[in-house]
C-alpha cells in the first residue's frame, strides 16, 4: 500500500497536490498555535533587566514560598486570589527584579566574592547551627533539602547576595538623618492631646425587632457573595514525617555512649584559673604553700599577675587543647586546686572556681533523640525513593501506602482555608504548603509531593473529588444572615446616634446636656499621643483625635469596632525639646538609605531596560489570560 501511494506522488500533478497539502496543513499548525515550534516554543522569561533575566521557574518558587509563609502565619492554607490581595505577586516580582537590577550592575562592574568569603557567610550562619552552637554539616544539607537548593546552587545564591549586599553598601550604608528631620519628628511624636467624650453603645441602639422575610432577603442578595459555599476538595495524602520515622528508630547504645561523649565535650565546663611556673620545683614549692593554707589568689598577687590574666575563662573539654591541663581541670571538684602539671608550655597549678554540672541522663536521651532523628532521615530518604519508584509505575497513592508500610489519610471535603462544610477548621498537617497546591491540581492529576518546611515532612497527595462553589440559598444559611444583619442594624443606628449628637453639640449644645437624658458618662481621656490606646480609644479613634482641631467636636469607632465615641478637643500640647528615641532614629536613617538605594536601582532599571512579560506573569499566579 505504501508503495502504491509512493508511485503516485512521485511526479507531476498529484507531486504538486501533496506539496500543496502539506503547505496547507503547514499554515493551520501555524494558525493554532502549533506555530510556537517555529518560534522557539513558549517562553518561560518573567522579566530582563538589561543581560539578566529572570525564569518564571525561579518567580514560582519564591511566590509559592512567601505563600507557604503567609499561610504559615494564618494558620490556614491561602488561595491565589487571597495572595494576590495581599499583593504576594508583586511583592515577590519587585524583590527579583531589583536584585536582577544589581546582579546586571554587579556583572557590568566586575564585581565578585572570593571562596573563603562565601564560605564564612555559610559556616557563620545562625540557621546551620546543630545542637553544640556550631555549624552542623547535617543541619546545613537538611535545610538546603527542604528548601529546594543543592549545594551548589545555594554557594552561588550566596555569592549573588553577597555582590548585592556590596552594591547597596556602597550606596546607601552610613547617610545618617538631618538633624531638622529628627527634630521634627520629635515633636511629631511627643504632642499629646485630651480629649471630653462620651461613648455611645448598643443601648443607644434600641430594641432592635427580627427583620421580616423581605428586609432579610433583600440583605441576602445584596450580600450573597458573602455567603457563598467554597469550593470543596476530597484529598487523600500519603505523608512521611522524619519525626514519626525517628520515633520507630532503636537507636543503639554503643552509638548512644558515642554521643554523650561528644556533647560532653562541648557541654561540660569548668571556670578555671591557672597560674604558670619556670619549672616542676618552683610549682612544688608553690603547691606545698597552698596545702598549708597559702590562698591561691594571694600567690598569684605575689607573682604580679592580674585578676584577668588569672582566670582562662568558662571553658569546655574541647577549648582546652593541651590535654594534660584539660584532664587536669576535669577531674578537679569545684574550688580546688590540683597537683602541678606539666602542661606543653610549663608547669602549673590549677584551681576550678565554678564547676557547671554535666547531667549525663538528659544528655542521653537528647543523644538519643538526635541520633534517631539523623537515623530517622535515613529512613526517610529511604521511603521517599521506594514512594517516587511506585509512582512512576501509576499506583494509587493507597497502594503505594500499603506496599511501603505506611497508611494514607483521608478528607472528604477541604476548602481552600482548612475548613470543612461545617465551618470548623481541620487541623491539617502542613496545610499551608498542600491546600495551595492541592487547589491547583485535578481529579486524577498525578501531583509532585509538597515539602514541609517546618516539619521536614513530604506529603503526597490526590484530589479524589472536587464539589465546586456554588451560591448557598438563604434558608441554608439564614441564621447567619440574621445574625449579621442585626450587627449591622446596631451599628447603623449608633451610627446614627453619634452623628446627630456630633451636630447638636456644633450647634451649641454641650456634651453634658445631651449625654444627661440618654443616661451616658461624660469622660476627660488622658494625655494621648498619636501611637497610645487608651479604654475605648482605639487607633482609629486616636487618628481621629490628632486631626481635630481644639475646641472641634467629632466622632469616631471606638476600640470595639461597634460602639462610636463622641469627643471634643480639649488640649493640644506640643513640647519643644523632646528627644527622638533610638528606634524611631535608627527607622528614620533607614527609610534615608532605602529611598536612596531605590532612587539608585530605578535608575539603573531605566538605563538598563527593564521588561516585565505579563502573560508569563499571570501564568506563574495562576491568574489565567484575563488576570
Amino acid at each position: 500500500m505504501l508503495t502504491g501511494i509512493r508511485t503516485t506522488f512521485a511526479t507531476g500533478f498529484m507531486r504538486l497536490v501533496l506539496i500543496a497539502l502539506m503547505s496547507l496543513l503547514v499554515g493551520s499548525f501555524a494558525i493554532w498555535g502549533i506555530g510556537d515550534i517555529f518560534r522557539g516554543g513558549t517562553s518561560t522569561t518573567l522579566a530582563t533587566i538589561g543581560g539578566t533575566q529572570v525564569s518564571q521557574q525561579t518567580f514560582q518558587t519564591m511566590y509559592n514560598r512567601e505563600v507557604q509563609n503567609l499561610g504559615r502565619m494564618l494558620g490556614r492554607g491561602v488561595t491565589p486570589d487571597q495572595a494576590r490581595s495581599f499583593g504576594i505577586d508583586q511583592r515577590v516580582l519587585s524583590q527579583l527584579v531589583t536584585d536582577a537590577t544589581l546582579d546586571e550592575r554587579g556583572r557590568q562592574l566586575g564585581l565578585g566574592i572570593d571562596d573563603a568569603t562565601i564560605r564564612n557567610r555559610i559556616v557563620t550562619s545562625p540557621s546551620f547551627r546543630g545542637p553544640t552552637g556550631q555549624f552542623d554539616v547535617n543541619t546545613f544539607r537538611e535545610l538546603l533539602r527542604q528548601n529546594g537548593f543543592t549545594e551548589q546552587a545555594y554557594i552561588d545564591s550566596e555569592r549573588r547576595v553577597a555582590v548585592r549586599q556590596q552594591i547597596a553598601g556602597a550606596i546607601s550604608d552610613k547617610l545618617g538623618t538631618p538633624q531638622v528631620l529628627l527634630d521634627a519628628m520629635a515633636r511629631y511624636q511627643a504632642e499629646t492631646r485630651t480629649a471630653q467624650f462620651v461613648t455611645i453603645g448598643a443601648r443607644s441602639a434600641g430594641d432592635v425587632p427580627a427583620p421580616d422575610a423581605a428586609t432579610l432577603q433583600t440583605f441576602f442578595d445584596a450580600r450573597r457573595a458573602a455567603f457563598r459555599a467554597p469550593e470543596y476538595r476530597k484529598l487523600v495524602m500519603l505523608t512521611l514525617s522524619p519525626e514519626e520515622q525517628a520515633a520507630f528508630v532503636e537507636v543503639p547504645a554503643d552509638q548512644i555512649d558515642a554521643e554523650v561523649a561528644r556533647l560532653r565535650d562541648t557541654a561540660e565546663k569548668r571556670t578555671v584559673q591557672q597560674i604558670t611556673f619556670a619549672n616542676a620545683e618552683e610549682a612544688a614549692a608553690a603547691s606545698a604553700r597552698i596545702k598549708a593554707g597559702l590562698d591561691f589568689a594571694e600567690l598569684a598577687k605575689e607573682r604580679n599577675i592580674s585578676d584577668t590574666d588569672l582566670t582562662l575563662g568558662t571553658l569546655s573539654r574541647a577549648e582546652i587543647t593541651d590535654p594534660p591541663v584539660r584532664d587536669a581541670t576535669f577531674a578537679l571538684a569545684e574550688g580546688t586546686v590540683s597537683e602541678p602539671v606539666r602542661g606543653s608550655f610549663g608547669t602549673v597549678l590549677l584551681r576550678v572556681t565554678k564547676a557547671e554540672p554535666f547531667n549525663a541522663e538528659a544528655m542521653r536521651e537528647q543523644a538519643r533523640i538526635r541520633l534517631a532523628r539523623e537515623l530517622g532521615r535515613v529512613a526517610v530518604n529511604d521511603l521517599h525513593d521506594k514512594i517516587e519508584r511506585e509512582r512512576a509505575s501509576g499506583l494509587p497513592l493507597a497502594d503505594i501506602a500499603s506496599k511501603v508500610g505506611l497508611a494514607v489519610s483521608v478528607v472528604d471535603a477541604v476548602d481552600q482555608s482548612g475548613q470543612d462544610p461545617s465551618g470548623a477548621q481541620l487541623n491539617l498537617v502542613g496545610g499551608a504548603e498542600l491546600l495551595p497546591a492541592a487547589f491547583r491540581a485535578d481529579v486524577g492529576m498525578e501531583n509532585e509531593a509538597v515539602q514541609v518546611r517546618q516539619t521536614g515532612a513530604s506529603i503526597w497527595y490526590e484530589v479524589a473529588a472536587i464539589t465546586p462553589a456554588r451560591d448557598r440559598a438563604l434558608d441554608e444559611v439564614k441564621d447567619r444572615v440574621e445574625a449579621r444583619w442585626r450587627e449591622e442594624e446596631v451599628k447603623n443606628r449608633i451610627a446614627k446616634a453619634a452623628t446627630e449628637m456630633t451636630e447638636a453639640v456644633r450647634q451649641g449644645k454641650t456634651l453634658a446636656e445631651l449625654a444627661q437624658p440618654l443616661g451616658l458618662e461624660v469622660k476627660t481621656s488622658g494625655a494621648l499621643t498619636r501611637t497610645a490606646t487608651e479604654g475605648d480609644w482605639g487607633s482609629g479613634a486616636v487618628q481621629t483625635l490628632f486631626v481635630t482641631p481644639k475646641g472641634s467636636v467629632a466622632n469616631a469607632p471606638a476600640a470595639d469596632g461597634i460602639d462610636r465615641i463622641v469627643f471634643v478637643t480639649l488640649d493640644v500640647a506640643l513640647p519643644a525639646n523632646a528627644p527622638v528615641d533610638a528606634r524611631t532614629q535608627a527607622q528614620l536613617t533607614q527609610s534615608i538609605e532605602d529611598d536612596i538605594l531605590g532612587q539608585y536601582i530605578a535608575r539603573l532599571q531605566k538605563d538598563f531596560g527593564a521588561n516585565v512579560n505579563q502573560t508569563v506573569l499571570r501564568r506563574a499566579i495562576g491568574a489565567g489570560d484575563g488576570g
